[in-house]
């Protein structure tokens, strides 16, 4: 009997050891992903710039892209309906530098000001409903 509780006793230790790892590499993800966005934003400035030019919709979140010379579609920010940064890519290297939380949305802590991303959507030819429905979908 002592085998099996000394085996069971290692078991529970090596799943606390996993969960612990697990959450510091969650956190550790994380904040380099952040890291990267905040980067991208600072580099694009201020999210209504003269180098503002299309946009991406998807369902969860919706992008704003930006030129960096005759490359339109160089810098991009993508928030969800409260405005969280859950993805900002730089594509004026090879390969891209995408910095990504759509996987666990919760651990961005960086937010844009989500009307002015909707005013932009509209100024660049998003049709109002589909506005709309990012923000029904997410009372809902």
């Amino acid at each position: 009997m002592t085998r099996w509780a000394a085996a069971a006793a290692a078991a529970v230790a090596v799943a606390v050891a996993l969960v612990v790892v697990g959450n510091w590499e969650r956190s550790r993800h994380a904040d380099g992903e952040v890291d990267a966005m905040l980067r991208v934003l600072e580099t694009i400035g201020p999210l209504d710039g003269p180098t503002l030019s299309r946009f991406r919709y998807l369902p969860q979140f919706q992008c704003l892209l930006y030129r960096r010379g005759s490359d339109v579609y160089a810098l991009e920010v993508c928030a969800d309906a409260d405005g969280r940064v859950v993805e900002a890519i730089d594509r004026r290297r090879t390969p891209p530098r995408i910095s990504s939380l759509r996987e666990d949305v919760e651990q961005s802590n960086v937010f844009v000001d989500r009307p002015e991303v909707d005013r932009l959507l509209l100024r660049l030819g998003l049709p109002a409903r589909y506005v709309r429905l990012v923000h029904e979908r997410d009372d809902a």
